[in-house]
C-alpha cells in the first residue's frame, strides 16, 4: 500500500507553450503546451488547430488507459482530446495563463487495472466532474510496480456553449485537503471490500501522531548538489539522522531476538515465575511490534519516494520533448526565411517576427527547465539514468525491509504460541488467580499515549485466544492436558451461547411489552 498525491499547474509561465510565433501574433492562443501535455500523458498523437506542431508520443510506452469524463453541461465534442485542449488554449489569452490543473496519484499494487480504473472514475466523478470540471486522466504502468495516474483538469467553468470564467473556489487549500482525504477513503473502501487488512492515510506523519527523529529540508540548491553526488552540510545532517535511526532499529531488533532466544522453554512451577515469564513474552512482543511499525513506516517512506522519482523522470522527459519541439519550430521558421525571395518583404517581416517570438519561447522554456531541475537540457538523459539507478537502489532497500518485516513477524508468531500455551496451562492450575494477579501487577505500560494504546492492543491480542491459536497451542501439550483444556473451552462456549439466548429472550419480551 502507498499514498502519493501531488497537485500542480500546467501554465505558460513555465514555457510549456508549443505553438509557433505566428499563432501568438494572430491573437489565437492555440499554444499546444496544454495540448502537448495531454498528448504526453495519454500517448496520443495530437495536432493543434493551426497544424504548427505535432506532439507525437505514440511510441511512449506504459500508457495502459486514458479517458475523458465530462460533466452534463459540457459540449459532447469535448470528448475528443484534441478538440478539448485546443478549446482550452483558445480561451486562455494571457502569456502566463494557467491552462490546466494536474493531479498525480499512486495506484495500489493490491488492485488490478480494472479496479484501479473503477477507483479513479469514482474519485474523479465525485470530486471534480460533479463540481463542473472536465477531467482527462491516464493510467501509467511500465511494469516496474510504480503504477500511477495523471489527472488533467480544466480551470474554467464549462457550459454547453464552451468555457466561462476561472473558478477560484477550486484553488482553496481546504478543497485540496478534501481531495487528498477523498482519495484515501475511496482506496480504503476498496481494501475493505477485498478483505485486505491494510489502509492508507492522507495525513502527515505529524498529524498521525508518529514520533520519530525527522530529517531537515534540503532546499533546491542542496538537493541539486546532492543529486550530482556533491555532499552538502544539510545532506550530511540528514545522513547522520538516517544512521542514528538505523542503528537504533538494529539495536532494538537484536535485543528483541536475544530476549526471545533466552526465554525459558517450558513453564516453571511457581506462580511468580509463570507471571514473570508471561510478562517477558508480552514485553518482547510489544518491542517487536514497535520495531515492526518503524520498519513499516520506513517501507512506506520508500514507497512514497518511488512515485516522486518516477514522476520526476516523466517531467524531465516531457519538458525536454517540449524544448525539442520548440527547436524544431524555430528551425522550420529559419528554413522558411532562407527560402523566401527578395521581393517577399512582407512575408520576410512576418517570418522574422515569428522567429523572434519562437526564440523567446525557447529561451523561456530552457530557463524554466534549468530552474526546475538544476541541470541543462542536454543533461536530461544522464539525469534520467541517475534517477533510474536511484529507483533500483530504493527497490533493493524495500526488498531488504520486507525481509526484515517477515523475520519479525515470524518471531512474533513464536512468542504468541509460547504465550498462549503458557496462558492455557495456567488456566488449569490451582494458583491461576494468583498468576493473573501477579501478571497484572508486573504489567508496566509506557507513558507515551501512542505507545500505551499499542501496549493495550497487544495485551488484548495475546489474552484473547482464537480457535486457530488454541488448536496450535494444545498440539504441543500432553494428551491429558489438551483434552482437559478442550473440555473447558467447550463448556465455556456452551455457557456463552446459553447466556446469549437468555439475553435475546429478554429483549424480545421487553419489546413485546412495550408494543402492547
Amino acid at each position: 500500500m502507498i499514498y502519493y498525491f501531488d497537485c500542480g499547474i500546467i501554465g505558460r509561465s513555465s514555457g510549456r507553450s508549443s505553438v509557433g510565433a505566428a499563432a501568438y501574433r494572430s491573437g489565437e492562443k492555440l499554444c499546444s503546451r496544454s495540448v502537448g501535455s495531454a498528448a504526453y500523458l495519454s500517448g496520443d498523437d495530437l495536432r493543434d488547430k493551426n497544424g504548427d506542431i505535432v506532439h507525437d508520443y505514440t511510441r511512449k510506452g506504459g500508457v495502459v488507459h486514458s479517458e475523458i469524463i465530462l460533466p452534463k453541461c459540457a459540449p459532447s465534442e469535448f470528448k475528443d482530446r484534441e478538440t478539448l485542449w485546443n478549446a482550452v488554449e483558445a480561451v486562455e489569452r494571457r502569456r502566463d495563463a494557467q491552462l490546466a490543473r494536474e493531479i498525480v496519484v499512486a495506484l495500489q499494487r493490491e488492485f488490478d487495472l480494472k479496479e484501479q480504473i473503477e477507483l479513479l472514475r469514482e474519485f474523479i466523478q465525485v470530486n471534480f466532474v460533479d463540481k463542473g470540471m472536465i477531467a482527462d486522466f491516464s493510467v501509467h504502468d511500465k511494469g516496474d510496480g510504480n503504477q500511477h495516474s495523471h489527472i488533467m483538469l480544466i480551470t474554467c467553468a464549462v457550459a454547453p456553449d464552451g468555457f466561462g470564467l476561472k473558478n477560484t473556489d477550486w484553488n482553496r487549500k481546504n478543497v485540496f485537503v478534501e481531495w487528498r482525504k477523498s482519495w484515501a477513503e475511496i482506496n480504503n473502501r476498496m481494501f475493505e471490500r477485498k478483505g485486505l487488512d491494510v489502509r492508507i492515510d492522507h495525513r502527515s506523519y505529524k498529524a498521525q501522531g508518529i514520533d520519530r527523529e525527522p530529517m531537515i529540508h534540503l532546499g533546491y540548491e542542496a538537493s541539486a548538489l546532492e543529486r550530482k553526488s556533491i555532499k552538502t552540510e544539510k545532506g550530511d545532517i540528514n545522513r547522520e539522522i538516517q544512521k542514528r535511526n538505523a542503528e537504533r532499529e538494529a539495536k532494538k531488533t537484536a535485543q528483541n531476538r536475544e530476549t526471545v532466544e533466552t526465554m525459558p522453554k517450558a513453564m516453571v512451577d511457581s506462580a511468580l515465575n509463570t507471571a514473570e515469564y508471561l510478562n517477558e513474552l508480552k514485553e518482547g512482543y510489544f518491542s517487536f511490534e514497535k520495531s515492526l511499525n518503524e520498519l513499516k513506516l520506513q517501507r512506506n517512506e520508500i514507497r512514497e519516494e518511488l512515485p516522486r522519482l518516477t514522476y520526476r523522470t516523466e517531467q524531465i522527459d516531457e519538458y525536454v520533448r517540449n524544448i525539442e519541439a520548440l527547436y524544431g519550430r524555430l528551425a522550420e521558421l529559419q528554413e522558411t526565411r532562407r527560402n523566401l525571395k527578395l521581393s517577399q518583404w512582407s512575408k520576410k517581416q512576418k517570418t522574422d517576427e515569428a522567429i523572434k517570438h519562437a526564440e523567446y519561447e525557447l529561451k523561456k522554456a530552457e530557463l524554466f527547465f534549468k530552474n526546475r531541475f538544476y541541470i541543462e537540457p542536454r543533461e536530461a538523459l544522464e539525469e534520467i539514468k541517475r534517477i533510474n539507478e536511484q529507483i533500483r537502489a530504493k527497490e533493493s532497500d524495500l526488498n531488504t525491509k520486507n525481509a526484515a518485516l517477515l523475520e519479525i513477524m515470524n518471531a512474533q508468531d513464536v512468542i504468541e504460541l509460547k504465550y498462549h500455551t503458557t496462558k492455557l496451562l495456567a488456566e488449569i492450575r490451582p494458583d491461576k488467580k494468583e498468576i493473573s494477579r501477579l501478571l497484572e501487577k508486573l504489567s508496566n505500560p509506557p507513558d507515551k499515549i501512542r505507545d500505551k494504546l499499542l501496549y493495550e492492543q497487544i495485551d488484548r491480542r495475546l489474552n484473547i485466544i482464537p480457535d486457530h491459536s488454541f488448536r496450535k497451542a494444545i498440539e504441543t501439550m500432553p494428551p491429558h492436558q489438551a483434552q482437559t483444556l478442550t473440555n473447558i473451552r467447550q463448556q465455556h462456549k456452551e455457557r456463552q451461547h446459553l447466556k446469549e439466548l437468555v439475553c435475546s429472550s429478554k429483549n424480545r419480551t421487553h419489546s413485546f411489552t412495550r408494543s402492547r
